[in-house]
């Protein structure tokens, strides 16, 4: 996996490895220490997942990155995605947890909000409106 000079093309890069199926990629891109990493320690196995489960049924329609923030080897980045799953188009808002363990940035967590959740427009979401929600899931 090639090394991203910033947190916010690391998510725009993960974003283009769902549009091609690179499953690879997007299991290369996670900490060795995310909870994606504990639920799915085997790299194929998450290949056939993300088929299985995915496949050509996910299809990114736009994704904006929103806000960056980088302190050190971590970094917060909220961006907005609009999707397609089996027909649904959908959407949501996320603020993803970043970290460079001297290996180039790698995707630690995330928190959702849908669009129902979201208490502005997209574009004006900010990290307090993550740490305000009632409904807060960490992945």
């Amino acid at each position: 996996m090639t090394d991203h000079s910033t947190p916010a093309q690391l998510i725009l890069a993960r974003v283009e490895a769902f549009r091609r199926c690179d499953f690879g990629f997007i299991f290369d891109s996670y900490h060795s220490d995310s909870n994606f990493r504990r639920q799915f320690a085997d790299r194929e196995e998450y290949i056939r997942y993300g088929w299985a489960n995915l496949g050509r049924e996910f299809r990114i329609h736009a994704c904006t990155i929103l806000r960056e923030e980088v302190v050190e080897h971590s970094a917060r980045v909220i961006f907005s995605l609009e999707f397609e799953l089996h027909g649904a188009r959908q959407g949501y808002a996320e603020l993803a947890w970043l970290e460079d363990a001297g290996e180039g940035w790698r995707y630690r967590c995330g928190q959702k909000l849908t669009t129902e959740e979201q208490p502005v427009p997209a574009d004006r979401l900010d990290f307090r409106h993550f740490d305000e929600a009632s409904n807060k899931v960490l992945y």
